[in-house]
């Protein structure tokens, strides 16, 4: 009786550019991307939506964040109510802060040119931190126009930072990353401005 070959013989399915050596490398690749997959659920399950009805905004942080109110002073002088809401993880720190203005806070055309401009105030300030500005330019979330930083702070942190302006409130989100850590996006992109109805 002759011989019968193998169907599948392993030492051809070793040879460089065989079906097997390229089976392998897929399996190779499917089993990476699945494991990546799996890992990112995993950490944004820490995650919650955190959603503030007094000062109409939603963001995502890691935990219930920490509310301090303070008295900002604004470009034109005014000091108006202000709320930082803080949280942090072992990736960064994040807040929001949220700057009243409403009408009764300042009266007039200096009401409302202090509103206008509170977005590029807002940025001065936060250019003269020092540091290194590595991106400064416009960005819209929800459609609602505001300015973006990036920068690496004297610190080697680097701070990832929007600022809008909707209705009567100043909204300024940022993450403080530790240098080297991968930069928390998902934290900027999470942030909704609320309407009050």
């Amino acid at each position: 009786m002759p011989r019968r070959k193998p169907l599948f013989a392993l030492n051809s399915c070793l040879e460089v550019g065989s079906v097997g050596v390229e089976i392998m490398r897929l399996a190779t690749l499917v089993f990476t991307v699945v494991g990546a997959l799996c890992v990112y659920p995993a950490i944004a399950q820490t995650w919650f939506e955190f959603v503030e009805t007094e000062e109409l905004f939603s963001v995502n942080f890691p935990h219930a964040p920490a509310v301090e109110e303070f008295t900002y002073h604004s470009g034109y002088h005014a000091e108006l109510p202000g709320k930082k809401y803080t949280a942090a993880d072992t990736q960064a720190d994040y807040s929001v802060t949220v700057v009243n203005f409403s009408p009764t806070q300042l009266t007039g055309q200096r009401a409302a040119w202090d509103l206008r401009g509170s977005v590029a105030h807002a940025a001065w300030e936060i250019r003269q931190r020092g540091g290194e500005i590595t991106h400064d330019d416009w960005v819209q979330i929800d459609r609602i126009d505001g300015h973006q930083l990036q920068m690496i702070n004297l610190d080697q942190t680097s701070s990832y930072i929007q600022i809008h302006w909707h209705g009567t409130r100043l909204f300024i989100v940022e993450a403080r990353a530790a240098p080297g850590a991968t930069p928390p996006i998902h934290f900027q992109q999470s942030l909704s401005i609320l309407d009050e109805n």
